[in-house]
């Protein structure tokens, strides 16, 4: 749902007051970003200037999840014994910003199956990306960190509106009173959807964040999704399923059934791992 840019909601959204700056962490790695040279060097020291960053990438490295070989002991191992440097750049990048926004004061909203969802959009898309078949690929990077902020609207509505978000999340938590994003609608004036986008482009985040927020936002538009985001809304369907208990087979246009069964048996396998890598997030 586009937001009206005359509504009250915009311009509560854009007040100083609701809205925290990009974290100074979060906005050294965005230059980096733009820097297809970047060095190791660089990114490490980059991300070791923020110690609780550092600690969470860290303990990522180490996880079950990605079970490396040797124990990491420094943000350079996790990036060339372990997750290499677009996936570190893009994971911390991604816990930098959501860092910003607190939503302890939203009583139902769950941050470890935030994460869950989180991390299993980007690790499934971003691996279905690495399996498309020309011309309907789409780059796995990419496909990775907009994964890891497609919910991100939902952290800025418990950071924002805890209250509200409370009682959207209360009145969908059974499945009979309509969606989540029409709950949302009603009582604060935009989804989260909207509100994610919105924060992409306040705080001048990659344009292709705030592009797939809206696309995977606007159900009409799945027919005509590019690549990326038909990976990323299959992904999401996908995951959010098994994280309720029902497991689909996984078909994406682009993509051969055995590739997609490849990827999702894969994610399964590795699923109890995630569960635990994302509770140690929502607890962070």
């Amino acid at each position: 749902m586009p937001l009206d840019s005359n509504s009250t909601t915009y311009h509560d959204l854009i007040s100083v007051q609701s809205i925290p700056p990009l974290p100074v962490t979060a906005a050294a790695l965005l230059k980096l970003a733009g820097d297809p040279d970047v060095e190791i060097g660089d990114l490490a020291r980059a991300i070791e200037r923020d110690p609780g960053l550092t600690a969470r990438l860290i303990g990522i490295a180490n996880s079950v999840f990605y079970a490396p070989r040797r124990t990491v002991v420094n943000v350079h191992d996790a990036i060339v014994h372990v997750l290499g440097l677009n996936l570190v750049r893009n994971m911390a990048f991604g816990m930098a910003v959501t860092g910003a926004l607190s939503t302890d004061a939203c009583r139902r909203f769950d941050l470890t199956e935030y994460w869950l969802i989180a991390l299993g959009t980007a690790d499934l898309a971003s691996g279905l990306a690495r399996s498309a078949s020309p011309p309907r690929s789409a780059d796995p990077d990419a496909t990775y960190l907009v994964g890891l902020l497609h919910n991100l609207g939902e952290l800025l509505m418990a950071h924002l509106w805890p209250t509200k978000f409370d009682a959207a999340l209360r009145l969908t938590a059974d499945g009979t009173s309509g969606s989540l994003e029409e709950a949302e609608r009603a009582l604060m004036g935009i989804d989260h959807w909207a509100a994610g986008a919105f924060l992409a482009r306040h705080w001048q985040l990659p344009a292709i964040v705030a592009e797939g927020v809206t696309r995977l936002g606007d159900p009409l538009a799945a027919a005509s999704d590019p690549p990326m985001v038909r990976m990323l809304r299959a992904a999401r369907k996908w995951v959010v399923g098994v994280t309720a208990g029902h497991v689909e087979t996984l078909r994406v246009a682009g993509v051969e059934e055995a590739q997609c069964e490849y990827r999702s048996g894969a994610f399964l396998n590795r699923y109890d791992a995630l569960t635990s890598l994302a509770g140690a997030l929502g607890a962070a």
